[in-house]
């Protein structure tokens, strides 16, 4: 088949995604006629037109790559690609929409509340809170904070970075991540506890080599890892996705759970969540590029 893979774009996640979509480019080459593409360049819809791949793996992460815009745009030109539909896409990468929607399917998610522009909200739970902009992924622009003057400078950063913010409460526990691959017959893959000595999984933490470390399995009751998964896979459907997605959670010490966040496009790097998950349920990262491939073929209908 002929493959471009979708790496760059102009998001503060360019640079991951440019590492993500050589790592993918290098598995699906030995199968596949691959093609690379950065929609910054000049031209991009054109040399893709003009490609005509028969399907394209998305590699790009937030912004337009992420949320959407890209999706209906390839939907437009009815050429294949991997992972959520447009609707998926959007929900998730806005997290306020994504945790009003989990909370109409009582699945637990932290207390929040939206910050109108230029207010300085009562929160209605303690300090710590968490300041989030609600539309970038790869933890850019959160703050956690602990009084009223951090809380304003962490609001005005967010706001700089986003049109949407809110506050949530900080929520203190082990975090999980939770793989899935599929779209109507899932696999829940290997739970992966995550550890860093930074104050937040943050961006270092996330994409610096020894930033984190991965526990796989998880060092934490089977019976609360059970209950974790069957809420990733309760959030993966109610949200709409396809393909894959990474939920990460937060396990308190008295057993409460809570989804953090939702990641419909999950980091393809060789320090990433995912292709960790997937090697340790015996998935080699060549086999999980081509399961993406072919579940996006599958749910656009040519396969």
């Amino acid at each position: 088949m002929k493959i471009v893979i979708l790496c760059g774009g102009d998001s503060p996640e360019r640079d991951v995604s440019l590492v993500s979509g050589e790592a993918v480019a290098k598995a699906l080459s030995r199968k596949h006629r691959v093609f690379k593409l950065d929609p910054v360049e000049k031209n991009f819809a054109e040399k893709l037109i003009s490609l005509k791949p028969d399907c394209v793996f998305i590699a790009l992460h937030g912004g337009k790559g992420e949320n959407g815009v890209i999706q209906g745009f390839l939907e437009t030109l009815n050429i294949p690609y991997t992972g959520s539909g447009v609707s998926a896409s959007a929900i998730c990468m806005n997290k306020i929409i994504t945790k009003k929607i989990l909370c109409f399917h009582n699945i637990p998610t932290p207390d929040f509340l939206i910050v109108q522009p230029d207010s300085f909200p009562s929160l209605p739970f303690p300090f710590p809170c968490v300041v989030k902009p609600a539309n970038l992924g790869s933890t850019i622009g959160i703050s956690i904070v602990k009084n009223e003057r951090e809380m304003k400078t962490a609001i005005k950063k967010a706001f700089k970075l986003d049109r949407n913010v809110f506050i949530e409460k900080f929520i203190k526990g082990k975090e999980i991540t939770i793989g899935i691959i599929g779209n109507e017959k899932i696999e829940v893959l290997p739970p992966i506890e995550i550890r860093t000595r930074r104050k937040l999984y943050d961006y270092t933490a996330k994409y610096k080599k020894g930033g984190s470390v991965h526990i796989i399995p998880p060092e934490i009751n089977k019976k609360l890892l059970d209950k974790a998964k069957e809420y990733a896979t309760e959030t993966y459907k109610a949200l709409g996705c396809s393909g894959c997605a990474r939920m990460e959670i937060i396990i308190q010490d008295n057993g409460k759970m809570f989804i953090l966040d939702v990641n419909t496009i999950p980091g393809f790097t060789p320090v990433s969540l995912l292709p960790d998950a997937a090697a340790h349920a015996g998935i080699s990262f060549e086999e999980l590029c081509e399961k993406l491939i072919t579940l996006g073929l599958e749910r656009c209908g040519k396969n």
